[in-house]
């Protein structure tokens, strides 16, 4: 059965935001992470590195970048192996926090106009900041199991001391909290993961089951460039 987008692997909230759904593949940025368990998302954050939630370590996995619909073909889908998957070293799937990997690439992607990387944050984001929420969706016509369009939502960050103050927020370090409108507007799929782009800057990941109510609770990408910068980094 499909649900209203919502943005954990198992939260079951329903809710849309400020923006409407974007009906193209506005985030190229994103790839699928398919495997046969749960679907994942992550960012293609370099053209042979992608960083992605921890929590997202599943067996069998296959990058999957460009198009992702099953009844149109242009030439830019691209299913490449990981040939090395680092979790952060830190985590744990009994804590929430430090929610974070990355997975090399067995090849570089080709970039095109749905295949692009998305540079990371530099410093935190102002409380107040409305910024992009992307994710992958199901489109009305799919009934399988794998999402096959990327939509685009809009949402404020929250406050830190805000953030704190709820039962997800405090059990998280390091977090990004952006707050969402429940609309009933239009019934999405399920899917996994999104992820908070502020000033065209990946910001934040969703950590998946610490997610709920009207609060979404994002890993805070920024506190974490120096590990990333120091795997990722041309040998």
């Amino acid at each position: 059965m499909k649900f209203i987008f919502y943005l954990g692997v198992l939260a079951g909230t329903v809710f849309s935001a400020h923006s409407s759904v974007q009906k193209e593949d506005h985030a190229p940025y994103l790839v699928y992470l398919k495997s046969h368990f749960n679907p994942c998302v992550g960012v293609l954050i370099k053209n042979n590195w992608v960083l992605a939630p921890a929590h997202c370590y599943l067996p069998n996995l296959k990058v999957m970048l460009g198009n992702f619909r099953i009844r149109v073909r242009d030439g830019t889908e691209q299913a490449i192996n990981p040939i090395q998957i680092i979790r952060y070293w830190n985590f744990s799937h009994s804590n929430p926090q430090d929610d974070l990997m990355l997975i090399k690439l067995a090849k570089p992607a080709r970039l095109n106009n749905k295949v692009q990387t998305l540079p990371l944050a530099t410093s935190d984001v102002q409380p107040g900041t409305v910024c992009l929420l992307a994710g992958l969706d199901w489109s009305q016509n799919n009934n399988g199991r794998h999402p096959d369009l990327r939509q685009n939502l809009e949402a404020p960050v929250m406050p830190d001391k805000e953030c704190q103050k709820t039962e997800q927020g405090k059990r998280h370090r390091n977090s990004l909290c952006v707050k969402f409108v429940k609309v009933f507007s239009r019934i999405f799929g399920e899917v996994a993961v999104a992820t908070v782009i502020c000033k065209n800057k990946l910001q934040g990941i969703e950590v998946g089951h610490f997610m709920g109510g009207d609060v979404g609770i994002y890993t805070n990408v920024h506190k974490y460039i120096p590990w990333i910068e120091s795997i990722t980094k041309e040998k």
